[in-house]
């Protein structure tokens, strides 16, 4: 259910006047091959490549090319393991949005940056979008993969420091790799950390995986949990996108909602910061509620965690970026904190009706049931602090007059 505008609300951001920079805390780029250029010797010989595959999915045609990834087929738009998105960016259905594929790609970044002013953002923070499932069986070619990645996102986003951000991946299959790619990430200049909600199976609050929190922890980068296809055993069992998208893609930033707030991993990591991107409004509340029922059940003994799930989000820095168009929003901000909430447009994404882009600023700014104080902390204060960004780390293209939409 979403929520329907008051017709004729103001164009204006939430104020009259801009007092701190607009933050998309959850961009993406439409990955495309440019991205393996640092790819290590060893693996050239099974560098991922894009294909011609034409009108092989007969209601997808004009995803004509995907990516040939150690014999399979990413994204993987029909049948079991199913997933669908618009990497790479040659398909036709990427050149018929309406932003050009160097944009999407962020091949040029004097357009994306264009781009961003003529939507009125400030700053990027760009995620991946290849890597929201699994690309390999095979963890030291992922891990190479992930490094290859980073790389070519510090060297791009390094082009416009101030505008552009960007998020590391990280080998989770390997823990002691994903250690060092956490230092690594933080010398190359990136801004969080992300994972899946799930390490194939894994649950993320397995103790294997405290290495890395520890190592987040120290060198003060925060932890995004994204919505992904994350679950190997889960995806197993889904035979199309939709049951796909649903069920692995969504659900599974439930399982890693739980690890951190009912699994154990804030009270072994009391500093660390963590956000849940791209699940909306809707899960956490209920699983919220579920959590609370059964904890203090004798069916649910042990406990992982020390606390109740809510005493996390009081004491502890969690954070949820939200799409604008929720029915419950105004109920979830009561419920998180409005300095908890991020603006995220998830652009260039269009997995909404209609095939649009994300509108997340757009619709939150002409809503009339949350306060404009809130939309302030929404649009640019607390993607600052959840980042760790001080002024001088950020463009602010402040208008002489005010903003209109």
């Amino acid at each position: 259910m979403t929520y329907q505008p008051v017709p004729n609300r103001r164009g204006a951001f939430a104020s009259a006047e801009k007092k701190h920079p607009f933050i998309d805390a959850d961009s993406h780029i439409e990955d495309h091959d440019g991205i393996f250029d640092h790819l290590d010797r060893a693996y050239w010989h099974r560098r991922p490549k894009i294909v011609h595959i034409g009108d092989m999915i007969a209601h997808r045609t004009q995803r004509n090319y995907a990516w040939l990834i150690d014999g399979e087929m990413r994204p993987k738009m029909q049948g079991y393991q199913a997933s669908c998105h618009a990497s790479p960016i040659v398909t036709d259905y990427a050149k018929l949005k309406p932003v050009s594929t160097a944009i999407q790609g962020i091949l040029d970044v004097d357009a994306y940056c264009a781009k961003m002013d003529e939507i009125q953002l400030d700053v990027a923070t760009i995620y991946s979008t290849l890597f929201l499932q699994p690309l390999t069986r095979d963890p030291l070619f992922e891990a190479a993969l992930m490094r290859s990645y980073n790389s070519w996102m510090a060297e791009t986003c390094g082009k416009k420091p101030t505008r552009l951000k960007w998020a590391a991946l990280l080998p989770m299959r390997l823990p002691d790799q994903a250690v060092k790619e956490v230092h690594r990430a933080k010398a190359l200049g990136a801004t969080s950390l992300m994972v899946l909600g799930t390490v194939g199976s894994v649950l993320l609050h397995d103790r294997r995986f405290d290495p890395v929190w520890a190592a987040a922890e120290e060198v003060g980068l925060p932890i995004c949990v994204h919505v992904g296809w994350a679950h190997d055993g889960i995806g197993e069992g889904l035979d199309s996108p939709a049951a796909a998208f649903i069920l692995n893609f969504e659900m599974t930033i439930v399982f890693g909602f739980f690890s951190f707030l009912g699994g154990g991993i804030l009270d072994r990591f009391k500093s660390l910061k963590v956000g849940f991107l791209e699940g909306g409004a809707s899960w956490f509340p209920t699983v919220l509620d579920r959590m609370d029922k059964w904890r203090v059940t004798p069916a649910a003994e042990v406990w992982p965690a020390e606390k109740a799930p809510i005493d996390y989000l009081r004491e502890r820095e969690i954070y949820f970026t939200v799409e604008g168009d929720e029915a419950n929003l105004p109920a979830f901000v009561d419920l998180i904190g409005a300095d908890r909430i991020l603006g995220a447009a998830d652009f260039p994404h269009t997995h909404y009706a209609g095939g649009k882009l994300g509108e997340a600023f757009g619709s939150i700014r002409e809503r009339d049931d949350v306060p404009d104080a809130h939309k302030d902390l929404i649009f640019g204060p607390n993607a600052m602090r959840f980042y760790g960004l001080k002024p001088e780390d950020v463009h602010f293209s402040k208008p002489t007059q005010t903003m209109q939409g």
